[in-house]
Order: structure tokens, then sequence, then C-alpha cells
């Protein structure tokens, strides 16, 4: 147990004043865990046996624990706490992509369309600096090192697809496409070191046709890069649902 935990008195007052970052803390070591596979698929969680385990109080947990049930990670399971939610089966991956194919070329189409309309409206030109969330697109795109951990891998390309969900315009396409991402955070985890390249490349594509203006183009890269992700993700939901029937189930939380 970390020293932290060691006074637990001495943390309550903190933890109501910024229990906000403790939650963030909590969230985000919760969710690593889950990405590293430690919290097992099907794995049930409790909020007193978290707290216990990661030094904290209730509240923080019970928070970050409700954040990760809103992200998909997590299923709540009625009157004993929280299951982290089981990998894909071949159905389900195949109908994902189907629906990523149906909202995502859409999404970036619009964000061009939208970026095209106001600069139209502000009379700006072509070759002017892009504004508002557009502006960060680019930045978006990149993608860490292959050195990197699996993790930050997973937010960099989720930022990305946020990013170009957020630039659409639509609260409800980009409600649906970050509930639809949730469910491929356990795969990413499994992609080969060499297709984060081919990721950003296919990113820095889609910014580019945004960013230019240019819908039909802009939906045709989306569109590519789901294709070629698709691929990628088949071997990573193999990897996976291999390593899932081979290790045991954590319940170490639960006690």
């Amino acid at each position: 147990m970390t020293a932290r935990a060691a006074d637990p008195a001495n943390r309550t007052a903190a933890e109501a004043a910024g229990k906000r970052t403790l939650a963030d803390d909590a969230y985000a070591e919760l969710k690593a865990r889950i990405m590293r596979s430690e919290l097992a698929p099907g794995a049930k969680l409790s909020i007193d046996g978290m707290a216990k385990e990661l030094a904290f109080s209730q509240t923080p947990i019970r928070e970050a624990l409700a954040r990760l049930e809103s992200e998909g990670l997590l299923a709540r399971r009625p009157l004993s706490g929280y299951t982290v939610e089981p990998l894909l089966s071949a159905a389900e991956f195949a109908d994902l992509f189907d629906l990523r194919m149906m909202l995502e070329p859409l999404a970036a189409r619009r964000a061009a369309e939208r970026l095209a309309a106001e600069a139209e409206l502000g009379g700006a030109a072509a070759a002017e600096p892009v504004q508002g969330p557009a502006a960060g697109l680019f930045d978006a795109a990149r993608t860490p090192h292959p050195s990197a951990g699996k993790l930050e891998f997973t937010e960099a390309d989720r930022r990305f697809h946020d990013a170009v969900a957020e630039c659409s315009g639509s609260v409800q396409i980009a409600k649906a496409i970050r509930r639809l991402d949730a469910h491929l955070h356990l795969h990413r985890a499994y992609i080969a070191p060499e297709s984060i390249g081919e990721t950003e490349a296919e990113h820095l594509a889609i910014a580019d046709a945004i960013i230019a203006m240019k819908p039909l183009a802009a939906e045709e890269a989306m569109r590519r890069h789901l294709e070629r992700s698709k691929v990628r993700h088949a071997a990573a939901f193999t990897a996976a649902n291999a390593e899932a029937v081979s290790k045991p189930k954590r319940a170490r939380a639960n006690r």
C-alpha cells in the first residue's frame, strides 16, 4: 500500500475539496488496468474492493466507475457493483465496423462542409489559418512513437476520432461515435506496432481533406481509413480473444 493510503483520515478533506482530481486519478488507473487486461473482460469490481486496492475513498472510485460505465467499458450489476465488459463477438465486431462506416465518413464530410460554410460566411480565404475545433486536427492526427505504450496509442486514436466528430457540429453523431469507440479499446491494445505509423498517415489524410474544405475527399479518406482499420483490428480481435480464453479472470477487486 502506498504512503498516501497509510493515513486515510488525512485524505478526507482533500478529497472533498478536490474530488474531481482524485476521481480522474482513479479513472486513469482503472482504465489502464482494463487496457492491460489486469482487470480482464468479465471481472467483477466492487466500489469497496477497488477503494481498498487503489487506496482511495469510495467517492472518487464511485465516480471513476460510473465514468467507465458511460464509456462502455464497464457494466453495472444490480446491487453488486460492476463487471468489465466482455470482448466483442465476431458478429458484434462486424456490426460495430458497419456502424462506424455509416457514421464516421458522414462526420468527416460534415466537418469539411461546416468549415467551408464558416469560411464563406466569414469571408475567409482558403489560405487563412483555420479557427475553432478544426485548428487542432493535425495535432490530433499524430500518433505516439511505436515504442510508447499501447494505452497512449489508444488514447491518441480516440482523440482524433472524437475531434473529427466534434468538428462535424452534430452532438448526436459525436455521442454515437464515442460510444462505438469504447468497444474497440481492448482490441487496440493488441494492434501491431507497425500499424501505428499507418494509422497516423491515414489520420493526416483525413485532417488534410477536412482543413482543405473538401467534403467528398474527407468522406473518402475516412472510409479508406476504416476499411484498413478493420483489417488491423481483425488481427487484434483474434489476439485479444485468444488471450481472454487462456487468461483467468482476476477476482481480487471483489475481496
